[in-house]
């Protein structure tokens, strides 16, 4: 089954993109699977099929004090009734309610199927599982997932995956930094980033990144004992914000060194919506459907600017946080602005 990966780094229109990807007939669209399993998302390399669904089935205290109706509600789309909405299986979370409107019927069929599989690689024990949801609905072609930030972990993710074809999803760096500062989970990403790594820990690290290292399912064990919930009321500053948007930009760039990918602007899925998404689709499947595009083009809305309610000193400050990154997709060929 071919795959493709949507490359982002984290309030930078993905969520727009899965809506996309899901009302076109050959593409099975996985949302923030691998953003949802967390701390076991690339890890262990080997396992069998209870402990894989393990980690997609039981619920998670620090998951659920980060993505939650309340915290997250155009995001989290869980609601019931098998399962608390507040403590649910991070597979039910947001991938399965994206896909189905009986996400609970989904849920158990995938139990009786992903849990039986013996020991085999954990990227494997993925493609099977989007092979079952492939049948379930209808034989779709092509497997699409799209996590938020998941861009910091494109060579994991290019390793695992290499018959994926990666998309790079881009927004203006200001913008992108400014909708995370006033996102929980992205604040929760940038407290991680900054604090830990007086202590060695690196949450962006290519090969013990978030999802991967070792030392994360113990981060994530004792974030849900003692509540993360002062830090998600922390607002960080505009520099570490940019700071944070510009090395996520870099290590992600660093990852998809020797690949292809077809970048794609956000502004630009905006303000062209139809032949930005007719790109998507043939990129992705070698298709773009006209009826498909007639309904997907109305998805897109024209995005507000939050750098226009900041002062001279603050665009500033926030513009030079984000000059590395913005250098690095210059250099690389992939920004609007070079």
């Amino acid at each position: 089954m071919a795959g493709g990966l949507i490359l982002g780094s984290a309030r930078c229109g993905s969520t727009l993109v899965s809506r996309i990807l899901r009302s076109h007939p050959d593409i099975l669209s996985i949302s923030e699977l691998f953003s949802t399993v967390g701390p076991w998302a690339f890890r262990p390399d080997k396992l069998d099929g209870t402990r894989f669904w393990s980690h997609l089935a039981t619920p998670s205290r620090a998951l659920s004090q980060v993505g939650n109706p309340t915290l997250a509600p155009t995001e989290f789309l869980y609601g019931g009734p098998e399962h608390d909405p507040y403590f649910c299986p991070p597979i039910l979370a947001i991938t399965l309610p994206h896909l189905s409107n009986e996400p609970d019927a989904l849920f158990r069929y995938l139990e009786t199927t992903v849990g039986q599989r013996g020991e085999m690689g954990l990227e494997d024990h993925y493609r099977a599982m989007f092979a079952d949801l492939s049948e379930r609905f209808g034989g779709r072609r092509v497997w699409v997932e799209r996590s938020g930030g998941s861009l910091a972990a494109a060579g994991t993710l290019r390793a695992m995956f290499p018959e994926a074809r990666p998309v790079l999803l881009l927004r203006d760096g200001p913008e992108a930094a400014l909708s995370m500062r006033d996102y929980p989970a992205a604040r929760l990403a940038i407290w991680m980033w900054k604090k830990l790594r007086r202590f060695g820990i690196d949450l962006l690290h290519p090969r013990h990144h978030f999802g991967r290292g070792g030392i994360w399912p113990l981060i994530s064990a004792i974030g849900g004992r003692l509540g993360v919930s002062r830090i998600l009321e922390y607002r960080p500053s505009l520099h570490d914000t940019g700071a944070f948007w510009s090395a996520v930009t870099r290590t992600g760039l660093d990852g998809l060194r020797g690949a292809s990918p077809l970048v794609l602007h956000y502004e630009d899925l905006c303000l062209d919506p139809r032949s930005e998404i007719e790109r998507l689709g043939r990129f992705l499947t070698g298709s773009a459907p006209g009826n498909w595009l007639d309904l997907a083009q109305t998805f897109p809305r024209e995005p507000s600017r939050r750098t226009d309610t900041l002062t001279r000193r603050e665009h500033r400050e926030l513009l030079d946080a984000c000059g590395p990154g913005r250098q690095a997709l210059i250099a690389a060929a992939m920004s609007s602005d070079g």
